[in-house]
């Protein structure tokens, strides 16, 4: 029985194994999310194995465990590794075609919203521009004025030059 679970733990790791290749191929990962991938798969296999190890023998280390995680592992890649990286793909496409069909159920109620706001937001944006060009109107002529004064007022302060 030991043995058993010992092989069932190296297959355990293959089956997580191909899961984590086919989705790092999917998603066409780069060198260092590789890396950093790579790194989280190392502990969840050993996770894995811990696991399956205490259930075999009370993590008690014997030579026969190296062996059979292997073996299971090979067994794995040989007989099953195939159909579980189609599954994988298969999936993959399934979720994708889920996404993009929430996507696109997303989509419709804000098309929508954006074609009934599309007239009050002409409204109120050449309403906003009327009271833009008439504030301007007003306001430049003010401003004008004031400047022409403040600019007498200060030279008024200052003696003239006498040039000798």
């Amino acid at each position: 029985m030991t043995f058993f679970w010992v092989i069932v733990a190296g297959a355990a790791v293959g089956f997580v194994f191909d899961f984590y290749r086919s989705f790092r191929r999917w998603q066409g990962w780069g060198q260092v999310l590789t890396f950093i991938g790579d790194i989280f798969f190392s502990l969840a296999a050993l996770y894995i194995l811990f696991n399956f190890f205490e259930r075999a023998n009370a993590l008690a280390f014997r030579f026969y465990i190296i062996w059979g995680s292997v073996l299971g592992l090979v067994l794995y890649l040989r007989l099953l590794s195939r159909f579980s990286v189609r599954f994988y793909f298969g999936l993959y496409r399934v979720i994708n075609y889920l996404a993009e069909l929430i996507y696109r159920g997303i989509k419709i109620p804000i098309r929508g919203l954006v074609l009934i706001m599309r007239p009050p937001y002409a409204i109120l944006e050449w309403f906003s521009m009327l009271l833009y060009r008439i504030g301007e109107f007003f306001l430049l002529e003010l401003i004008t004025y004031i400047k022409k004064k403040l600019k007498g007022w200060w030279n008024n302060l200052i003696p003239p030059r006498i040039n000798r």
